[in-house]
């Protein structure tokens, strides 16, 4: 029997976490669809790339952008942004609130070839002022009827609320904003998570950490300001923070230009607190950045950490297409899921990076992005490949 296709890449060193698969095999697709071969079945598809010596991955899944390029400051385009690394979807954090999401849906959602889901601000003008003036989160501005009317209109697209926390944007609020967030998304559905920013957060982590639910999400992970998820002594993962992975809470990095710190990530990775999530915070200042780049970078910087190349892959493919409701249809290689598709090169490298606080390492290997499919097309191809 004959299985025909319209791209068959070859021979290439596929990694799929989500089917819990990695080894050398040929991935066929068919329209917008991958189609499985059976082994020993003959294989013919109108074009053939030959990835012999390549990683073939699932498209990655950047959990944790910016790319309301129309209307803040801050956001990047996300087709020339990110389709050249290897991204083909992108999960936007809060750019925009109930007041200007419908345009984002507009002027950017409707014309992107990158796969756009989105979390509210909980501030009603999202973080449209950022460059300015940060955004406004006196809970008794927040809009929770605007909000219900934008979780049924874009069912799709919506898949949670953003808030942050920083000392410096709460003040005298404190925790009130984050507390009142979760209560709306209480009332907005199960499905809704809350995604809360928490780089030098008012006061105890623990405390922050208490009020969030089952599924929602703990960003900038291993963030260096202010209260972290170190024990005082910056040796040990704190209770309060093991409890919450316990009862459910995902913890993201969302790396950005100041939200880590290696010190706190390599005290965290000895003591086995590997995220859940690996993704950018990308925006326009950092996008091309020595310290951010792209995810592809970042990725190589968990890997040279001490993640297994696994464990990476996870935290940018299947556990985020989970978190967004579309586990088995992205973020996998397996048969019916949409054609997304990343060839990479891991390459010998040696790259320095350094953290905000001075702290520098050394990346021995780093993913180089040679071919990008979205929906069975091919959108960006290294000229070397």
């Amino acid at each position: 029997m004959t299985i025909r296709g319209d791209l068959l890449i070859h021979g290439g060193n596929v990694i799929d976490p989500g089917r819990d698969f990695s080894g050398k095999a040929d991935v066929l697709i068919q329209g917008n669809r991958i189609v499985d071969v059976p082994q020993g079945e003959t294989v013919e598809a109108e074009k053939v790339i030959d990835a012999t010596g390549y990683l073939v991955l699932p498209g990655l899944i950047d959990y944790h952008t910016h790319v309301f390029y129309s209307g803040t400051a801050i956001g990047v385009h996300p087709d020339s942004a990110l389709l050249p690394q290897g991204v083909t979807t992108a999960i936007d954090q809060g750019s925009a609130g109930v007041t200007n999401f419908d345009s984002f849906i507009k002027t950017v959602v409707n014309h992107s070839q990158v796969r756009i889901f989105a979390h509210l601000h909980a501030s009603p003008a999202g973080l449209a002022t950022l460059t300015r003036c940060l955004e406004p989160v006196d809970p008794k501005m927040f809009d929770l009827e605007s909000m219900r009317s934008l979780f049924e209109k874009y069912d799709r697209q919506l898949v949670g609320l953003k808030i942050r926390q920083s000392r410096e944007i709460v003040g005298e609020w404190g925790l009130a904003p984050l507390e009142a967030t979760v209560q709306m998304a209480d009332k907005l559905g199960s499905k809704v998570r809350v995604v809360v920013h928490t780089t030098n957060p008012p006061g105890a982590v623990e405390d922050l950490v208490s009020l969030l639910r089952s599924g929602d999400v703990f960003t900038h992970v291993y963030q260096g300001k202010g209260n972290n998820i170190l024990t005082n002594d910056g040796k040990k993962v704190c209770k309060a923070i093991q409890d919450a992975r316990s009862r459910g809470v995902l913890f993201d990095t969302a790396d950005g230009r100041g939200h880590y710190a290696f010190s706190v990530a390599r005290a965290a990775l000895a003591n086995g607190f590997e995220p859940d999530i690996i993704s950018t915070d990308l925006v326009r200042g950092s996008l091309f950045e020595r310290s951010v780049f792209g995810l592809p970078l970042i990725m190589s910087k968990y890997l040279s950490l001490g993640i297994s190349l696994q464990n990476v892959i996870k935290a940018c493919t299947s556990t985020p297409a989970s978190l967004i409701g579309m586990n088995g249809k992205i973020g996998t290689l397996a048969s019916n899921a949409y054609a997304d598709i990343a060839v990479f090169q891991l390459k010998e490298m040696p790259l320095l990076l350094q953290d905000v606080f001075g702290e520098v390492i050394t990346c021995s290997q780093v993913f180089v992005p040679r071919m990008t499919v979205v929906n069975g097309r091919v959108v960006y191809r290294s000229l070397e490949f």
